[in-house]
């Protein structure tokens, strides 16, 4: 009787990995994939860069919910350590939304790559409404 090697693509995931070797995920891979996790959520978006704070619209752009928001990563073996900057839609509750972001990019990040995170520290830089313009110059 002749024995059949299971190739690693047929076997489950955790098979697979044990099989094939193991898969090293970059941490600003990681951190990219926290920032568009984050960015699926509608009242999550980019926080202000450079100056744009200080109403220099030249020199920095300004806060904006169709932009990701800013995330790193640490990664220690099997587990992740996420921090991400994001601004929040105005008047949403902040509490609930950085709640449900938190549980969001967890879930998403653990599916896609089979790490377990262990923290998701959320700084909320800004407050922007959707008719937000920045400051003006009088």
């Amino acid at each position: 009787m002749t024995q059949v090697l299971a190739r690693p693509w047929d076997l489950p995931l955790a098979d697979a990995a044990s099989a094939a070797g193991t898969i090293h995920i970059e941490e600003d891979v990681i951190a990219k994939v926290a920032a568009q996790a984050a960015s699926e959520l509608p009242d999550i978006g980019c926080p202000t860069r450079g100056l744009g704070h200080l109403g220099a619209d030249t020199l920095g752009a300004r806060a904006d919910l169709s932009r990701r928001p800013k995330a790193s990563a640490q990664v220690d073996g099997d587990r992740a350590y996420l921090d991400l900057v994001v601004s929040v839609r105005w008047p949403a509750p902040v509490p609930q939304v950085t709640a449900a972001l938190r549980e969001h990019v967890r879930t998403r990040i653990e599916e896609l790559t089979g790490l377990t995170v262990h923290t998701v520290n959320i700084e909320v830089a800004d407050l922007i409404t959707d008719t937000d313009t920045g400051a003006r110059v009088h």
